[in-house]
């Protein structure tokens, strides 16, 4: 007896010693991979803030998953493999994979092994089950006093519930944590792994996750992919993170229609006004009295690129705003505001979209032109336009040909230098053109820089003589500021296929010649 009970004491004593050296080696192995991993916090929020202990709140991302895969191991969760595969791809330092893994399963197995979960009897079970039927019809009305006081927004209690209806491994998308922001658009952003060959048919796994989200959140919602471009996209492997929005609506509002209104006459008299208008004339008009401006031509052009917009978004089922006219104090009017209601398939329709009404323009602006150079000038058909010789053109295209021009060759190379500040990176043609080309914070930083660099372009190149120069640059940005959306950018619902090189090649010719001709300064003071 005493020889048996030593073996048992030695026995023990080398379990114990086995499991503190896997616990030590653990430790090691999570602590090498952090080094060799991104920074940045995962599982703040969601339903893995249950698993997170409060001296976790210095850990790293891939330590809290490795814990958390560990965790869900020694729970016996049936979607412990899908976590043990998101700490996995977490991790960057492939010859340490293996190795965490190993431990993350040998630790879990080794919590279930020595502490065993208790069984509960039918009672407790229909008595917890009873108590997490509570908690969720709570949270779903916090999530909807919360909605309600967001004017229908998404809250955080929705991210909650969008990430434990998505912790299934038959779905195409399995959620590790999921939270509420604003930028770039009011939603959900839920971090996860692609599953299967989810982003290969990413159509079908759409409607998946769509009609799983609409149940759990009892709203209609649009799921996006949208491509990870933070510092935890590794390079040379693309992740992705699912954005959930609420469906936006079809129909355009009264409201919209009536300042779409508004500002089209607003505009149109602007046009008609400005050669003959004292007031505008003081504000920069450059065009001399008794001129008779192209009204029809002008808004021809603009109408022309508004039904292209509308054409071009339709093939690919999407619905757009109503545009709203800009009307300006020197040329009469600096072209319109417009974007999509509802969002676009990809980043290639996207891009086809926003070219439609600018290249549409800048075509119409070409047709003038050649008439204008078919059509000579007679008191019967066209009058000439003359402009004024002590004020100064505020865009460089506009001066190249003289005071006196014929009215379709100043209609032609208006349409240009509208088209020209519709492309331009904080505009928001411009934008999504950038955002498709480069990403979406490639974008917006470009767009912040030139917000700025455009106005200051004009005042430092502009004198007492010329100080006309800074009126339509510091216009166009008050526009932008105030009737602009693009910072409420509509997603594409997938980023996962690229651009193709003739749409790249495409954009990239039009963004240069769009920069060249909405310079807002001669180009003779270059030199």
């Amino acid at each position: 007896m005493q020889h048996v009970a030593a073996n048992f004491k030695q026995r023990r004593r080398k379990v114990l010693v086995q499991c503190g050296c896997a616990v030590l080696g653990a430790s090691v192995v999570i602590q090498i991979v952090a080094l060799n991993s991104p920074s940045q916090p995962l599982f703040t929020s969601g339903s893995g803030s249950g698993l997170q202990r409060s001296g976790e709140q210095d850990l790293t991302e891939t330590q809290r998953a490795w814990f958390w895969a560990a965790r869900c191991v020694a729970a016996d969760r049936p979607d412990a493999p899908a976590y043990l595969e998101a700490a996995w791809h977490q991790t960057e330092a492939w010859w340490l994979r293996p190795l965490a893994l190993t431990w993350a399963i040998l630790l879990g197995l080794g919590v279930r092994f020595y502490q065993p979960a208790p069984i509960l009897s039918k009672e407790d079970q229909r008595r917890l089950k009873q108590q997490q039927q509570q908690q969720r019809q709570a949270r779903l009305r916090q999530g909807s006093e919360q909605a309600l006081a967001l004017g229908g927004q998404l809250a955080e209690a929705d991210a909650q519930d969008a990430v434990r209806a998505l912790q299934r491994l038959e779905l195409p998308f399995f959620a590790t944590s999921g939270k509420s922001v604003d930028r770039p658009v009011s939603g959900i952003e839920i971090r996860g792994n692609p599953r299967g060959n989810a982003l290969q048919n990413w159509k079908a796994a759409r409607s998946v996750l769509e009609a799983q989200l609409s149940t759990a959140l009892n709203c209609s919602v649009v799921v996006h992919l949208v491509q990870v471009e933070e510092e935890r996209a590794t390079m040379g492997q693309k992740m992705f993170d699912l954005f959930v929005t609420q469906a936006p609506k079809e129909t355009v509002s009264s409201g919209s229609v009536m300042l779409s209104a508004s500002s089209l006459l607003l505009s149109i008299a602007c046009v008609m006004n400005f050669p003959s208008s004292t007031m505008l004339h003081q504000l920069g008009a450059v065009i001399a009295p008794d001129s008779q401006m192209p009204v029809g031509v002008l808004f021809c052009l603009l109408a022309v690129g508004e039904l292209a917009r509308y054409v071009s978004a339709r093939n690919v089922g999407v619905h757009t705003k109503p545009p709203i006219f800009l009307p300006s104090p020197q040329i009469g009017v600096l072209g319109t505001l417009s974007g999509v209601q509802t969002p676009c398939p990809s980043r290639a329709a996207a891009l086809m979209v926003a070219l439609a009404a600018p290249l549409s323009i800048t075509a119409g602006s070409l047709i003038c032109l050649a008439l204008a150079a078919a059509m000579p000038l007679s008191t019967d058909e066209w009058q000439a336009l003359h402009t004024l010789p002590q004020v100064t053109m505020p865009a460089w295209p506009l001066a190249l040909f003289g005071s006196t021009l014929h009215p379709l060759k100043w209609a032609g190379v208006h349409g240009l230098v509208m088209a020209s500040l519709a492309l331009l990176p904080h505009s928001p043609d411009g934008h999504i053109v950038w955002s498709c080309l480069h990403g979406r914070s490639f974008a917006k930083r470009l767009g912040n820089i030139t917000l700025l660099a455009f106005p200051i372009i004009g005042v430092l190149f502009s004198s007492a003589d010329t100080a006309s120069l800074t009126t339509l640059p510091l216009m166009w940005t008050f526009f932008l500021i105030n009737f602009s959306t693009h910072e409420q950018e509509m997603l594409a619902l997938e980023e996962v296929s690229e651009v193709p090189l003739a749409g790249r090649l495409l954009g990239y010719s039009v963004l240069a010649a769009a920069a060249m001709g909405a310079w807002p300064v001669p180009l003779s003071s270059l030199a």
